[in-house]
């Protein structure tokens, strides 16, 4: 498995919206830091903010027109730019809440045009999208997604956000039993993330990565394997180039607590990058986060293996009395937690006692009763002794449950 794997970044933004670089500008940065592919998500809006003009957003036609012909130009042998968008939908003029979700038509389709959203409230307006084969995806939904109002039935998929804004843990983030609600109520609804990236700093380079399983280096078929969840999610801690580099600490407004990273729209807010043009400044520090920022593909853990019934992420197998379920690891620190979950509940936990724990590689070997359950999945955490900052973590999407 692990010779076919491609990695990449599901939630990315340039000058078609409010990206500090172009489409084609951002892909070398992105090969630089390891990533086989991009999902190109910027904002096409059903209706503008207000503040904000028009000019600033992507819309249906030029989506069609050039958007996908940018993604093509921005594509080389080792990198592929996926064509997507992320779709704003106010649910009410003056709520001030802005729900967003990643949409890919099949590229043999043009985007539907915003009259195909009218008058649809939110939950009816993911149901269209996905009946119209547009794979609606919830955008960082540790943000404030409403996925109480989901069932699952109306997406393909969630999305979970890390970056160097968004640093809290992915074990434990509240969203995860929304996703496990979903799925053990027979929804195929696949997890990848996105580092959510205006700027190929670190920003870009500390995403937290979705590895595909076994596809082609095509748009296409990458976005399918996206959507599908024939994937699994690397998470590492990084450097913090912009605190060594003397940037002012401030408050971290996605996460909370301090930080010392800055979005590009922000840098004229600090004297010590008054004056300087933003593009030269994110340049200087994209060369100082491949240099000692761990933002490379050597620098994130693999899962080399999560097979249940010889089935990957993303497949199914039937429902046995005995299944046998496979993994196996490599990490820069040791195993801390290892769990395959079944229909939202723990099956099986990696004991102190297991020749596994506490080690930089590992396998897991164990046979659960699926019988009546839609799915299984694994999630492993790897801790620093006496360093929880120094965390690393893997999740593979399901294998699905046919009873």
């Amino acid at each position: 498995m692990a010779n076919t794997q491609l990695w990449g970044d599901c939630h990315t933004h340039s000058m078609y919206s409010d990206g500090l670089f172009s489409v084609e500008e951002m892909t070398p940065f992105f090969e630089a830091f390891g990533n086989d592919f991009r999902i190109q998500t910027d904002h096409l809006l059903v209706a503008v903010p207000a503040g904000r003009p028009a000019g600033e957003w992507l819309h249906a036609a030029r989506w069609s027109e050039d958007y996908c012909a940018a993604c093509l130009a921005a594509t080389t042998s080792r990198h592929v730019c996926v064509p997507g968008a992320e779709l704003g939908w106010a649910p009410a003029p003056a709520a001030g809440t802005w729900f967003h979700t990643k949409i890919q038509p099949p590229q043999r389709q043009g985007f539907p045009d915003v009259s195909f959203f009218g008058g649809l409230e939110y939950t009816a307006m993911l149901a269209k999208t996905k009946d119209a084969g547009c794979r609606p995806i919830i955008a960082h939904i540790d943000q404030g997604a409403p996925l109480a109002q989901l069932s699952g039935a109306e997406i393909c998929g969630l999305e979970v956000r890390g970056d160097i804004e968004e640093t809290r843990p992915l074990l434990g983030r509240p969203s995860l039993k929304h996703w496990d609600r979903m799925l053990a109520a027979g929804h195929r609804v696949s997890l990848s993330s996105g580092s959510d990236a205006h700027q190929p700093d670190l920003w870009a380079g500390s995403g937290l990565r979705t590895v595909l399983l076994d596809a082609p280096r095509d748009a296409e078929a990458i976005a399918a394997a996206v959507a599908a969840g024939r994937s699994y999610l690397s998470g590492t801690w990084h450097a913090d180039c912009y605190a060594a580099a003397g940037w002012p600490e401030t408050t971290n407004t996605v996460a909370g607590g301090p930080t010392h990273f800055l979005p590009w729209w922000e840098f004229k807010r600090y004297p010590l990058l008054a004056g300087r043009p933003a593009r030269e400044v994110v340049i200087e520090m994209s060369e100082a986060a491949l240099r000692d920022g761990r933002c490379r593909r050597d620098d994130y853990p693999v899962l080399l293996d999560f097979t249940v019934d010889g089935a990957c992420s993303g497949g199914e197998v039937a429902a046995r009395a005995k299944s046998a379920v496979h993994a196996s690891w490599r990490t820069h620190v040791p195993l801390h937690v290892a769990r395959v979950v079944v229909d939202g509940a723990v099956g099986f936990e990696v004991p102190p006692s297991h020749p596994a724990f506490g080690k930089t590689e590992g396998e897991l070997h164990v046979t659960l009763d699926l019988r009546g359950r839609h799915y299984a999945r694994l999630e492993l955490e790897a801790l620093a002794p006496g360093d929880p900052q120094q965390r690393e973590t893997l999740m593979a999407n399901p294998v699905y449950v046919v009873n």
